[in-house]
């Protein structure tokens, strides 16, 4: 077995840092209960989700910023996004 072990870490050697975390039995037990093959693979795409989660949040309040602006200052970006698009449909003719 542990010649089997140490050939799978040389593996991920050439492949990718890896670093120890510690955490609780529930947690280890929680992550390996959503059935990834690893529990990389698990915690990657929990961060993923997350990494999105963020992202749209961003979004989100950008564009209640954008909505709360006065009807002259949006008025005015519209105009200048039009302007560049135009640029750019120019550009493409």
């Amino acid at each position: 077995m542990g010649d089997l072990a140490a050939a799978s870490r040389s593996v991920y050697r050439g492949y990718m840092e890896t670093t120890t975390i510690k955490v609780s039995v529930e947690t280890r037990d929680r992550i390996k209960s959503f059935g990834g093959a690893t529990h990389e693979e698990t915690i990657v795409a929990a961060l993923d989700l997350l990494d999105e989660k963020h992202f749209w949040a961003q979004a989100d309040a950008a564009g209640a910023y954008l909505r709360a602006l006065p009807a002259e200052e949006q008025s005015r970006r519209k105009a200048e996004v039009a302007a560049i698009d135009a640029d750019f449909d120019a550009v493409d003719d």
